[in-house]
């Protein structure tokens, strides 16, 4: 009944979070009952689907996405995956825009997908609870840095461990990459992994056990160790793992 285009599932893998094909919608529902699905948790006015909502993340308890209407751009987050729904301020932004982003596990940095001017960038930033002597706490990120300076572009991300990333981007003059970075900004001694073409979309965990996924021109593809990469279906949009 819902066409969707991008979702994200709960650690605690009860919960999951979708947003509508035409990026207008936000939506959570339990994944371990046949509950009805309730109203969106958040509506984007953008006129245009670019602009519209973000792919959601997840962090240990709450749930994330960005709004990049150009004319109401804001980062959102839902405690417990649910409403009330909470504007959080992003510190040293400078006019960019949030294209995408990625909670780690530990619920303590965001991984942000930022565009300015026609460039894409990669940053890092901290996340900061504080609570009041009425118990009410305010979230922001703050102290935002590049995490992947060497790289022109970035299309594609996500969180490969509690220091690393994989990352779809190209440097100055190159071809596109999937590559693993330290958070430092620094490339991991395996960074490269083997070629892929026009990579839309990637999906990594902190368990070394489990494969890399990602969607190319050769449809939802998977990697095994010291293998290349391997067609599982030809036609795919959107592979996750919990977060």
């Amino acid at each position: 009944q819902l066409k969707i285009g991008t979702v994200a599932v709960a650690r605690s893998l009860h919960r999951a979070a979708a947003v509508s094909q035409d990026g207008k919608s936000l939506y959570a529902a339990s994944i371990v009952s046949d509950e009805a699905l309730a109203a969106p948790l958040a509506q984007s006015a953008a006129p245009r689907a670019a602009d519209r909502l973000s792919a959601p993340s997840w962090d240990r308890n709450d749930l994330w996405v960005a709004d990049r209407d150009p004319a109401n751009p804001r980062l959102l987050r839902f405690a417990g995956g649910k409403g009330p729904v909470e504007e959080v301020t992003v510190d040293g932004l400078d006019g960019a825009r949030i294209e995408s982003l990625r909670v780690s596990a530990d619920g303590v940095r965001m991984a942000l997908l930022l565009s300015k001017d026609g460039k894409s960038t990669l940053e890092i930033g901290r996340i900061e609870r504080h609570t009041d002597a009425a118990g009410t706490t305010t979230v922001s990120v703050v102290a935002l840095r590049a995490a992947a300076p060497r790289l022109e572009s970035v299309t594609a991300l996500s969180w490969a461990g509690p220091s690393r990333l994989v990352v779809v981007g190209k440097e100055a003059g190159g071809v596109q990459q999937v590559r693993y970075i330290e958070t430092d900004g620094s490339l991991t001694p395996a960074g490269g992994l083997p070629g892929l073409n026009k990579v839309s979309a990637v999906a990594a965990t902190e368990d070394d056990e489990q494969l890399l996924v990602a969607v190319s021109d050769d449809g939802l593809v998977r990697l095994m160790p010291n293998a290349n990469w391997q067609t599982m279906v030809e036609k795919g949009t959107w592979p996750v793992y919990p977060g």
